[in-house]
């Protein structure tokens, strides 16, 4: 990629996931940018009060309000997630939890970048592409937790568990680099576990 290319915005995965086949881009969707309310899914969301619910009586911290959005029918947009750029989201038929980054429609070199790297070990692989009139939606498989916060809460790696990490994650710069793939926005928050046992 030359120089003035966007960065690569994608979760890469620091353990090595199940084999996973990334489905293929779907055509557009006449109702992707549809947006509603959804209660019997609201009801899942335990941290963010209801936006029709009235102001807290007591004083306390104003806590960060959504509003859930619907998307192809399908998934239901949830919160976004903490020091990320992607919102986490709901398969409203499977109720199986994925995260969503929207983009804007012209997002061509993102999406190339994401399949020459398909099938990459550690490279959050997209689930799904749903197009819409305004916005392109790219669902991931859900993570657990990202290598900044992981650093956070631990205080102190020992060497021979943040030599495992950092080996996984110099390969897999190494592996965008070899595609011709620049990592511009290179952080801890970027280095998500594919599995709860990190």
């Amino acid at each position: 990629m030359d120089p003035g290319s966007p960065s690569l915005l994608f979760p890469l995965r620091l353990s090595k996931p199940d084999v996973t086949v990334p489905v293929p881009a779907t055509g557009e969707h006449s109702k992707a940018d549809d947006r509603a309310q959804s209660p019997a899914l609201t009801d899942r969301l335990s941290a963010a009060p209801s936006p029709s619910s009235p102001a807290p009586t007591s004083p306390s911290p104003p806590q960060h309000q959504f509003q859930a959005a619907l998307v192809a029918e399908k998934y239901l947009l949830l919160e976004q997630v903490e020091g990320s750029s992607l919102c986490r989201c709901v398969d409203v038929r499977t109720q199986e939890e994925y995260v969503c980054k929207v983009v804007s429609r012209d997002c061509s070199s993102l999406l190339q970048a994401h399949y020459r790297l398909d099938g990459h070990a550690h490279v959050n692989p997209i689930h799904e592409v749903l197009v819409g009139d305004k916005r392109v939606y790219l669902i991931f498989p859900k993570s657990h937790s990202d290598l900044h916060s992981y650093v956070r809460a631990r205080k102190r790696l020992r060497e021979h568990e943040a030599r495992r990490l950092f080996r996984q994650m110099a390969e897999t710069v190494a592996a965008c680099h070899e595609q011709g793939i620049v990592l511009r926005d290179l952080k801890l928050r970027k280095f998500v576990f594919a599995d709860p046992q990190r």
